[in-house]
């Protein structure tokens, strides 16, 4: 089948990508045989790619039998197979962020190009997987040597959850997902310095970036601030409220959840829930907060929990004062309301692995 170059600004829905879609850095942004759609539109245009090659329909058309219509695009058969495809590209972000944050160590320069196809990734990732994104990091992550990469690329992916729910436009979340990538940037030099003042890596993360024209301004302010609390208790500066970019605000909330939810290779966000509901009425912003916790609590319905007397079962519902405590129905049909039982408490989230070996 005959192909050809098209200008993105020419593409229409319905057409096929005929040869795969790669960044300035040679990085598969997108594949071959992608149906055009307006959210691929959206994408490209994101990603500063002027033209594609598409499947040229028209090639022949004269003397070739009528055209047939696309074969219609491959749906994933089950929540396994979505769970496989996402842990692919969970796998791969880490892989890169590891060797971005590997060559800033190295050389006290920033892969310009490599974070961003990095953010990109992530961004598409949680494109593509939806609403189960959540549910897939709580039981996806896992310990690496490199724990600032492990950190801040959990970072970036939930930051980019809270800003759709927040309803930021696509180019703000793909400067957001950036911004989070690096915000603990600074402590990959403070590996070289025997400075460990706890404003460090801030310090530093803004002198690695303040001569890096490609870097927006929004991520410079966001490394700045990270640290910073709405009641001003925060830190370097203390500043308060609006004064904090909205980034930095998003980014404190995705760094406190993710901080506070893994204990080595196991999740455990019940605690976090309530922590959450009491510091937003002082440290994290409220209008930030809410739509992130109920967003959480939505995805831990039905969730796989351990119990601290080792037994199995599931969240049915939630304790709106006690967050920390649901109700738990135990794979032998009984019913827990941990608000009202206090020798028993949730241990962690369990995977459809740890219930077939437990079985």
């Amino acid at each position: 089948m005959s192909t050809r170059m098209i200008s993105v600004n020419e593409l229409v829905s319905g057409m096929v990508i005929g040869e795969p879609v790669l960044s300035a850095s040679g990085k598969t942004l997108l594949g071959k045989d992608i149906v055009v759609n307006p959210r691929i539109i959206s994408l490209l245009l994101m990603w500063d790619v002027h033209s594609i090659i598409i499947i040229d329909k028209t090639a022949g058309q004269a003397t070739e039998s009528p055209e047939e219509p696309p074969a219609p695009v491959a749906q994933p058969s089950s929540l396994a197979a979505d769970f496989i495809t996402f842990f692919k590209e969970y796998d791969s972000v880490m892989t890169a962020a590891v060797h971005s944050f590997d060559f800033i160590r190295n050389n006290n320069q920033l892969p310009v190009q490599e974070l961003k196809d990095t953010s990109f990734s992530i961004y598409s990732a949680v494109l593509s997987t939806g609403p189960a994104i959540m549910d897939y990091l709580l039981v996806s992550d896992y310990n690496l040597a490199d724990k600032v990469a492990r950190h801040s690329v959990m970072v970036a992916f939930i930051s980019s959850i809270i800003g759709r729910k927040l309803r930021m436009t696509e180019d703000q979340i793909h400067v957001l997902i950036l911004a989070a990538l690096l915000h603990d940037v600074g402590k990959l030099v403070i590996a070289k310095e025997a400075d460990a003042h706890p404003n460090s890596h801030i310090i530093n993360g803004g002198k690695l970036l303040q001569h890096v024209p490609a870097i927006p301004q929004e991520v410079m302010l966001s490394i700045l601030q990270h640290h910073e609390y709405m009641d001003g208790s925060g830190r370097p500066l203390g500043s308060t409220g609006d004064k904090i970019h909205l980034y930095a605000r998003i980014i404190a909330v995705a760094d406190f959840f993710h901080q506070r939810s893994y204990i080595g290779e196991h999740a455990n966000p019940f605690p976090v829930l309530e922590a959450m509901a009491k510091e937003m009425f002082g440290k994290l912003d409220q209008g930030v907060c809410q739509p992130f916790i109920r967003h959480i609590r939505d995805c831990l319905i039905n969730s796989p929990v351990l119990l601290s007397d080792e037994t199995t079962g599931q969240v049915i519902f939630f304790n709106a004062n006690k967050l920390d405590r649901p109700v738990i129905k135990t794979d032998n049909g009984t019913i827990i309301d941990l608000a009202a039982t206090q020798n028993v408490a949730i241990k962690r989230l369990v995977n459809q692995e740890y219930l077939a070996n437990a079985n």
